[in-house]
């Protein structure tokens, strides 16, 4: 899993193939193939290679955005 810590989103892995191909074809961006946020150009962060733990920031978080 991909997350972007400035617009708070991640990504699966295995779909960032699939969304770079769309991204490229229809708007012509290719930041995604770079690991970079397609929205922001913040360079994502890779959580299967974070520290135990240091997920639950992005887990914290996604859960606030999710809260009606």
């Amino acid at each position: 899993m991909y997350y972007c810590p400035r617009c708070n989103r991640s990504i699966a892995k295995e779909h960032v193939e699939v969304a770079d191909r769309e991204l490229r074809d229809r708007f012509g961006i290719t930041k995604l193939s770079s690991l970079r946020c397609p929205v922001c150009d913040c360079e994502y962060i890779d959580l299967d290679k974070v520290k135990e733990g240091g997920r639950r920031h992005a887990d914290k978080a996604k859960q606030k955005d999710d809260t009606p």
